[in-house]
């Protein structure tokens, strides 16, 4: 049986083709996703699907401090490390702060074909990366979290050993969090044809009143050959619906016809098509609903399939207004956490169960919008929050007063932004970008970088940055970022709740056209122990939701992390997290948790169950739909689980209620359409 994403993947070509060219094109692809699937990350929705071999690079690697023995001047010996890892979290290297040299042989394998066009490609590699193949440097570079890549088609040797070194260097650093140093996540090697498509995205724009949805589908093309070529490049659109599994079944529901292309020898062109879905074949995501599909694209020369790639999506519109954000047409008021990428066991290198660990344990806290992070995230996260529903501001790692990159027109910044919106575009989790945080004599910078954003790499979506400045009574709207961005990020901190409510007055005073996210806020480090509190939590929310207009806050942070920051406790880690640094729960998490649920109250009383919804202008604020009400188990003790339908239920709307449906319930639970449980109620007698 063919698998059910090759199938989808492969199908989308089949009616141009012979019959006997579709079975072989189907087993080749087969073939292929037998290969890569032990590689792929745990989604396994993006990335090729015929056409080009990958041969992970992960595993064991030499690895030395000493650069007389990486130079070979000396006898001492490699060290061996995993990679992807952070050197960082082996005790002989905990402290390392400087260059590390990695090393490995491979070799490519037999069996690929030797016309074809071979690239190394790095996922990240923190922070300053030089890359040598066979003694030969390719390249370096700088940034630390974005994947870069080298042609090596002329310095690989395709019968025999090649060996690969990487110089890293976590000098620089940036932030409060620890500059985990090494190679943090993967490296392949991939083998194509001449003609490839580089990347494929997808912008799905939802008609609100009619209920259909455009597809814009762009792929930028490579040509390698020393000839032009005459390609031809076709499109199919498959929807997942609510995906809890990797194994969900995907139903085809649009076609695009062919189109074709002349790519120029030795070039780059963009090639773009579009579809339509009708009503019926549109289910929008949204973060309690979040509602998936995938695009697959290939390209064909000479009536050959040379190559094709998948890659998932989601259809929504979010947008800023002055009164707020409107996601698919509805004002939502929300909250979230800010989240290190940081454990002292994975370093920053984002194993799949930790990322599935965190992000449930946000969800189920309420959290449903944030900036996460002062840098980009690894994929197979971006993958998880599309899955589950939780929307984000993307930012590159800008931060702090004195920050070096701080220069209007800044190419290096440019470079990271381009880095990270080309990987992470398709993303529907993603609603905007934000090119710094808390930086200083900002300006221009911000001027420029939220200008080029929307000029040449992503004009439809939110752009901002992250502000501790623009409620000081210095800054205006002729000398903060603010007044480039759309949405104003502040980050406040303080015991007195008056003083969250202050600043955002006068931020709304300055800007009155921007609405307001407390993209940061809190009071102190709240300790590691377990009982661990927030000081007067439930008045600083109350103050910062008191205005309208406020989207909502996010708590810093999630977890406490690895620094060695100022004012950091002798454990080594910044306690600032409703989780410690293993993720167990501090007292924390439930008192936000219950400020954060979606309701006022459920109760169970006299044999009635009670939803109050939230009021109108309440924090949090948006409607429950497609929730439902669940009371036993689903396993153990013989009990099964049992549901009942809530109806749909916007803010201000009356307290709703329901007989107990079964006597012996003492408990229930409100669970979203994801499957998250947002709170509970225990019978009162």
């Amino acid at each position: 049986m063919i698998h059910p994403q090759i199938q989808a993947a492969t199908s989308a070509f089949g009616s141009p083709m012979q019959p006997a060219g579709v079975f072989a094109l189907r087993w080749l692809a087969l073939a292929i996703f037998c290969l890569m699937a032990p590689r792929l990350s745990a989604s396994q929705w993006s990335g090729p699907v015929s056409g080009e071999e990958v041969l992970s690079l992960d595993g064991r690697w030499q690895f030395t401090t000493d650069a007389r023995v990486a130079a070979g001047e000396s006898s001492g010996k490699w060290d061996t490390l995993t990679v992807p890892g952070n050197w960082d979290t082996h005790e002989a290297y905990s402290t390392h702060r400087g260059v590390g040299w990695y090393r490995r042989e491979f070799e490519v394998p037999a069996s690929w074909p030797s016309d074809r066009r071979l690239r190394l490609r790095f996922e990240s590699v923190y922070h300053q990366a030089e890359v040598t193949l066979n003694g030969q440097v390719l390249g370096t570079h700088a940034g630390g979290y974005t994947p870069f890549e080298f042609d090596v088609t002329d310095a690989v040797k395709k019968r025999g050993a090649n060996v690969l070194t990487v110089r890293a260097d976590n000098t620089y650093r940036r932030g409060a969090w620890w500059p985990w140093g090494g190679i943090s996540r993967t490296v392949s090697l991939h083998s194509n044809h001449d003609v490839r498509i580089v990347y494929q995205h997808i912008r799905a724009v939802p008609d609100l009143k009619s209920g259909a949805a455009e597809i814009l589908l762009t792929w930028r093309m490579e040509n390698n050959s020393s000839n032009p070529v005459d390609a031809t490049l076709l499109a199919k659109i498959s929807a997942l619906g609510i995906v809890l599994s990797p194994d969900a079944a995907e139903r085809p529901v649009a076609s695009a016809a062919s189109v074709s292309a002349s790519l120029p020898a030795n070039s780059t062109k963009d090639v773009s098509t579009r579809l339509t879905l009708p009503p019926d074949q549109v289910a929008l995501w949204h973060f309690d609903q979040p509602h998936l599909y995938v695009a697959t694209g290939g390209v064909k020369v000479g009536g050959k399939l040379v190559h094709a790639r998948r890659d998932r999506f989601g259809i929504r519109e979010a947008l800023m207004r002055p009164d707020g954000l409107y996601l698919n047409g509805e004002r939502i008021r929300v909250p979230g956490f800010n989240r290190v990428n940081d454990s002292p066991q994975t370093g920053n290198t984002e194993p799949d169960e930790l990322i599935r660990r965190d992000v449930d344990l946000m969800r189920r806290a309420g959290a449903v919008f944030s900036r996460l992070m002062h840098n980009p995230q690894a994929p197979n996260l971006h993958d998880y929050l599309d899955e589950k529903g939780m929307m984000i501001i993307a930012e590159i790692p800008v931060w702090g007063a004195g920050d070096p990159q701080v220069k209007p027109d800044n190419p290096l910044t440019k470079q990271w932004l381009a880095e990270m919106i080309t990987r992470d575009y398709n993303h529907p989790s993603i609603i905007g970008w934000s090119t710094g945080n808390e930086i200083e004599g900002h300006f221009d910078y911000v001027r420029t970088m939220n200008d080029y954003v929307r000029r040449e790499l992503d004009p439809h979506r939110i752009v901002t940055y992250v502000s501790y400045t623009a409620f000081r009574p210095t800054q205006n709207p002729g000398n903060d970022g603010v007044t480039h961005s759309d949405v104003a990020m502040l980050n406040v901190y303080s015991g007195n709740p008056q003083s969250f409510h202050e600043k955002i007055l006068k931020v709304r005073r300055d800007w009155p056209e921007k609405p307001v996210f407390m993209s940061e806020f809190g009071v102190k480090q709240i300790g590691a122990g377990k009982d661990a509190t927030i000081p007067r939590f439930a008045e600083i929310w109350q103050a910062i939701g008191k205005e309208p207009y406020v989207i909502g806050g996010a708590v810093w942070t999630f977890n406490d992390y690895r620094s060695d920051y100022r004012e950091t406790p002798p454990s080594g880690n910044r306690e600032w997290g409703v989780v410690d640094v293993d993720r167990n729960p501090k007292a924390a998490y439930h008192q936000v948790r219950k400020a954060f649920a979606p309701v006022r109250s459920l109760t169970i009383e006299s044999g009635r169950i009670r939803l109050e919804p939230r009021d109108r202008d309440e924090l949090p604020g948006y409607t429950l739909r497609g929730y439902r009400l669940e009371w036993g188990e689903a396993k153990g003790s013989g009990v099964s689980k049992s549901s009942i339908k809530v109806p749909d239920l916007v803010p201000g709307a009356p307290v709703w209620e329901c007989p107990l449906p079964d006597k012996t319930v003492r408990s229930i639970r409100l669970v979203n359409a994801a499957g998250y449980v947002l709170a509970e109620a225990d019978r009162s007698e």
